[in-house]
């Protein structure tokens, strides 16, 4: 999913609906603000998708952002590539 900005809404809306129990899997493209005071909503929906099974397998910083930056601790970006498992979905083998 890359949809500009709008990924926020969008999951929210997803995850409120519940649609997602039918998903299996997920790649979402975030787009973060710098220095945002919307990071707490940022938590609040990633932590929703945990809640609802599914796990992150890979992240990568998307070099393509508008935004790179470095900092002490390394590079930053506006866009993270991000990609869930719904474990619901796991089977057991014996």
């Amino acid at each position: 999913m890359d949809v500009e900005g709008a990924e926020w809404e969008s999951l929210r809306s997803m995850l409120k609906s519940n649609v997602l129990a039918q998903v299996k899997q997920l790649g979402v493209e975030i787009h973060v603000e710098r220095n945002s005071t919307r990071l707490y909503m940022y938590w609040t929906v990633l932590h929703q998708l945990e809640e609802q099974g599914f796990r992150r397998w890979r992240w990568a910083i998307n070099y393509q952002g508008r935004n790179i930056y470095t900092v002490s601790t390394g590079t930053r970006s506006c866009c993270y590539e991000m990609v869930y498992v719904n474990v619901n979905f796991l089977h057991t083998r014996i």
